[in-house]
C-alpha cells in the first residue's frame, strides 16, 4: 500500500470526519460506564504541515486553515476546533483521529489503534506511549474487528477509515460493516467513504439498504458537485447505531462547515436516515 495520508491531513474531508467523530465520543460519554474505542485506519497520530508530503498538495489549505478564522458557534465544531488546535498561529500541526481521540477518552475507556504501515504505526506508537488502556497494532484494520469485537465494555464506537487504493474497498466496508453489527448489535460503527463522480457511495448506500441492517444514519459534507469529473467531491459517513438525536444536533454544525469549505458555493450538507430503526 503506498498511501500516505500526510498528503492529505487537515483536508475537508478530515474536518468533516474528525469533527463527527469527536462528536461521537462526547455522546458516548454521557454515561459513566466506561467505553471501548477501535481506530482501523488509524495513520500516525500527527502531521507536520510544512512537511515535504504535507506541502506537495497543501490540501489543508482547502480544509483546516479555512476554520481557523470562521467563526464557529455550534457546541460540536467549537469542541472540534479546540481539540485540533486550530488555533495556533501559525497552524503547523494537525491531530489525526487516534490523538483527537485520546483527547476525549477518560481515563476509564480503553482504545486500540489499528495501523497497516510499520512507519505510521511506529510513529504513533511513539505519541502515545505510557498512556493507560490504550494499545498500538501493526497490522490489518479488518482483520482487527473479528479480534476485538465484541468489547469486554459492550459499549463503544469503531471508526472504519480506509485509503480507498483497493477497487475493491467500498465492497470491503459494506462487509466490515455488517460483520461489526452481527458481532456487536448495540455498538456504534462509523465508516467514512468518498464521494466523487464514480457513483461508488450511491452504490454502498443501496448495498447497504438492502443488507437488513437497521438504524443507519448518513452524514454528508459536499464541497464541489457531486457529478464534478475530478477529484473528490465530498466526504460521507455512515453511522450505524448513532447516539439519541445526534441526527438533529449535529445538522448545526455541519451547516457551519459548508460555506467555509465549498468551493463556488457548491456545498450541501446531507442528514438523512438510510434505513430506519
Amino acid at each position: 500500500m503506498n498511501y500516505r495520508h500526510a498528503f492529505h491531513a487537515g483536508n475537508f474531508a478530515d474536518v468533516h470526519k474528525h469533527l463527527v467523530l469527536l462528536a461521537l465520543l462526547e455522546r458516548l460519554k454521557r454515561k459513566p460506564t466506561p467505553f471501548f474505542f477501535l481506530d482501523t485506519h488509524a495513520g500516525r497520530g500527527r502531521y507536520d504541515l510544512a512537511s515535504p508530503d504535507a506541502t506537495r498538495s497543501a490540501e489543508w489549505r482547502e480544509g483546516v486553515a479555512r476554520l481557523a478564522s470562521g467563526k464557529l458557534r455550534a457546541e460540536d465544531s467549537q469542541r472540534y476546533v479546540e481539540a485540533s488546535g486550530l488555533t495556533q498561529t501559525p497552524l503547523r500541526t494537525y491531530l489525526g483521529s487516534p490523538l483527537l481521540a485520546l483527547h476525549a477518552l477518560r481515563a476509564g475507556d480503553r482504545a486500540v489503534f489499528v495501523e497497516q504501515q510499520t512507519a505510521e504505526a511506529a510513529a504513533l506508537e511513539r505519541e502515545v506511549q505510557r498512556r493507560r488502556n490504550v494499545s498500538v497494532v501493526c497490522g490489518d484494520g479488518y482483520a482487527a474487528l473479528r479480534a476485538y469485537l465484541p468489547p469486554k465494555e459492550n459499549r463503544g464506537l469503531v471508526l472504519i477509515d480506509p485509503p480507498y487504493e483497493a477497487d475493491n474497498e467500498f465492497a470491503k466496508v459494506e462487509k466490515a460493516l455488517e460483520f461489526c453489527l452481527t458481532r456487536w448489535p448495540n455498538g456504534v460503527v462509523a465508516a467514512w467513504y468518498p464521494i466523487k463522480a464514480t457513483r461508488e457511495a450511491q452504490r454502498l448506500h443501496a448495498a447497504l439498504a438492502k443488507s437488513g441492517l437497521r438504524k443507519l444514519l448518513l452524514l454528508e459534507l459536499l464541497v464541489r458537485p457531486p457529478d464534478a469529473p475530478l477529484g473528490l467531491n465530498g466526504s460521507g459517513l455512515v453511522i450505524a447505531n448513532p447516539p439519541w438525536q445526534l441526527d438533529q444536533e449535529i445538522r448545526g454544525a455541519l451547516e457551519e462547515l459548508s460555506p467555509l469549505l465549498a468551493q463556488d458555493g457548491a456545498g450541501r450538507v446531507r442528514v438523512e436516515w438510510l434505513v430506519e430503526e
